[in-house]
């Protein structure tokens, strides 16, 4: 009996919390994790894309730049990445630049092949993160995560998830960040 009146309590703990909502709602976005990160300087590092291009968070040279997190698997990061493709037409040539960061410890050629296999042409940079250096300064587990920060290299805008909402937000901050 008592046992199963612990399983209730902790199902009803679940349901009440909103633990375990980020299984249940995946598309559902977390502007309450954007604490510590927006106002403060992008964490430093180092990246590699697949085109052999060396990158550097600290000296990105744009005049705005947007930082995703995204995996394969996520088909919340998948529809971002849609999203961010006409964005990034839109606004390359004043300054925007696209980083797209995997998620997962796979190789570039793997993570290439995964993008090509679910049909996308992207423009934009794509980063590999073996061994989850860059994932680990800016999101345990939930992504995808979205980071736009400006030409100085502090972070203006910083969520986690998407939704269709989403990709007007991101570009009327990109815009608002290129007119100053």
């Amino acid at each position: 009996m008592r046992a199963v009146f612990l399983s209730i309590s902790l199902i009803f703990f679940a349901a009440v919390s909103g633990y375990g909502s980020d299984v249940v709602k995946p598309k559902e976005t977390r502007d309450s994790f954007s604490d510590g990160y927006v106002g403060q300087p992008i964490a430093p590092f180092k990246a590699l894309t697949t085109t052999g291009k060396n990158l550097s968070s600290t000296n990105h040279g744009a005049e705005t730049l947007i930082i995703s997190l995204w995996g394969l698997s996520c088909a919340s990061c998948l529809d971002e990445m849609r999203a961010l493709e006409p964005i990034y037409e839109d606004f390359r040539d004043r300054g925007l630049r696209i980083w797209a960061v995997n998620t997962e410890d796979i190789t570039a050629q793997e993570m290439e092949e995964g993008l090509r296999m679910r049909g996308f042409e992207l423009s934009y940079d794509l980063i590999p993160d073996p061994g989850l250096e860059i994932t680990k300064l800016f999101t345990s587990w939930f992504i995808p995560v979205t980071i736009i920060v400006d030409s100085e290299g502090i972070v203006q805008y910083y969520k986690i998830g998407f939704n269709d909402a989403d990709a007007e937000k991101i570009k009327a901050k990109v815009e608002a960040l290129l007119a100053r």
